[in-house]
């Protein structure tokens, strides 16, 4: 039958045409409206600056304060929760128009975006449990720190001198991981911004942590608006001026914290005037080897225990694993291990005794019980493709069940499914940066750090060659290996 390509092509360019069509014409009224609103940059997850409420509006004393800012000049305020380690692009890549949530001012964030004057006085200290023999900074040798990633709380752990004496530094995505850390011992203390703990206080009751006396650093928070955008960072100060002489600010503020905090100066602080130097080569190093690690070790346990759950599947109890591969298949992997670390613990009854301290441990747990079941379903697949004829043969000349499997029916099933096995290889290579979750810094994690504190982009580019000249050699080895299974 002879194709008409004419027919399959004039479709294609005609929907092309059209979709390009009603873009430019969303973006053209799109563009007529910009000025009618504003979008400011939040994470979601720092009460009470900005947050979630119980019915999933965005809440918070920044929220009230920029609405107040806001409210008369602008149609529409929308707060667009954000990835915090990404603030600098979404704001330099015109995503956003404002970042406006606890955001502290440091030489970084100087150079990369334009500021505000301050209008919070912060300090960076230290929570502890209730019962904490920890009661200075000194008892923070050989203790594990949990930090929230890319803060300034962390920089100031990392800049101040017990760094060099503490056991562990642990960072998480968000300060309420951090606090779920220290309530359950899984880390000793957490480093937070003074505003952030009196709230959790006053909110979980102060019978579970204390706050430490002595403070690692003081700072100012901000608002950043795009580098240049003079006209709009000028507006908001002019507003909070109004604002702050009005009592309106003095009025949001103690709605919060149940006192007057708001902090208006007519000149930015000069406090970390100097600018950090920062060999970004060292850290990701670090990050790969742990990223190469967990790969090895996930890959060698996963394999042999995935062919043992195909071959289990054959048993009575076989129902057993069968459900166990839907659960583990059926569910996100990072959800997985989360429940896994975090989550086995609140168990009732058994929750003591299964939980897994070691975030490595619980780590290569969860990624083993994760791929041995999509390893399972490949041997599957490799078996069934074998002529079933092999199984009668083999029993008519007398061949036992054992050399069958491990002589006759392994290496072809092998090597139907070395492509699938090879497959899996690459994306777990590429899964392991979700182990960020719980705190271990992989290659990833490490770059979106270094981003962060740098402002500069050359590490994702680097990161980007290294995933895919790792991807390249499995993808070689399994390719030499399909060789070897020439039969």
């Amino acid at each position: 039958m002879k194709i008409n390509f004419k027919f399959i092509i004039l479709p294609i360019v005609i929907l092309f045409l059209i979709s390009f069509s009603f873009i430019l014409i969303f973006n053209i009224l799109n563009n007529r409206n910009i000025e009618k609103k504003i979008i400011i940059g939040l994470d979601i997850n720092v009460p009470p600056m900005g947050f979630k409420s119980e019915n999933g509006e965005i809440i918070g004393f920044d929220i009230d304060l920029a609405n107040e800012v806001f409210k008369n000049d602008y149609e529409k305020v929308i707060f667009q929760p954000i990835d915090w380690d990404s603030k600098e692009f979404e704001l330099n890549g015109n995503k956003i128009n404002v970042i406006w949530n606890g955001l502290s001012e440091t030489p970084d964030r100087k150079e990369s975006m334009l500021l505000t004057n301050p209008y919070l006085k912060n300090r960076q200290v230290i929570l502890v449990r209730k019962n904490s023999e920890i009661s200075l900074l000194e008892d923070l040798k050989n203790k594990i720190i949990c930090v929230q990633k890319s803060s300034t709380g962390a920089d100031a752990l990392a800049e101040h001198k017990i760094s060099g004496e503490i056991k562990q530094t642990v960072e998480l995505e968000d300060m309420v991981n951090c606090l779920n850390e220290v309530e359950t011992g899984k880390s000793d203390a957490t480093v937070v911004d003074e505003v952030v703990a009196k709230y959790y206080l006053n909110k979980l009751g102060e019978d579970k942590f204390k706050i430490l006396n002595q403070e690692l650093s003081s700072e100012f928070y901000v608002i950043a608006v795009k580098k240049g955008n003079y006209k709009l960072k000028e507006f908001i100060e002019q507003k909070l001026d109004e604002i702050y002489k009005s009592g309106k600010a003095s009025e949001i503020s103690k709605k919060w914290f149940g006192q007057d905090i708001f902090y208006w100066q007519n000149e930015s602080s000069n406090k970390n005037s100097s600018k950090k130097s920062f060999n970004f080569l060292i850290p990701m190093l670090d990050g790969l080897k742990q990223t190469l690690l967990l790969f090895i070790i996930i890959l060698v346990l996963s394999m042999p225990l995935g062919l043992l759950l195909f071959c289990l599947q054959k048993l009575k109890f076989g129902i057993i694993i069968k459900y166990f591969i839907n659960l583990m298949r059926g569910t996100p992997l990072l959800l997985q291990l989360l429940f896994i670390f975090y989550g086995i613990p609140y168990l009732p009854f058994v929750g003591e005794f299964l939980a897994i301290k070691s975030r490595f441990l619980a780590g290569i747990l969860t990624f083993v019980l994760n791929y041995s079941a999509y390893f399972a379903e490949i041997f599957r697949g490799g078996f069934l493709s074998i002529n079933k004829g092999q199984y009668e043969a083999a029993k008519l000349l007398g061949i036992g069940k054992f050399k069958l499997f491990f002589k006759i029916l392994l290496p072809q099933a092998m090597k139907i499914c070395m492509p699938s096995i090879c497959n899996e290889s690459v994306t777990l290579i590429k899964d392991t940066s979700l182990i960020f979750a719980i705190g271990i810094q992989e290659l990833l994690s490490n770059t979106k750090n270094i981003v962060n504190s740098t402002a500069n982009i050359m590490p994702y580019i680097i990161s980007f060659g290294i995933y895919l000249i790792i991807c390249s050699i499995i993808v070689f080895i399994f390719k030499k290996l399909e060789t070897k299974f020439k039969f």
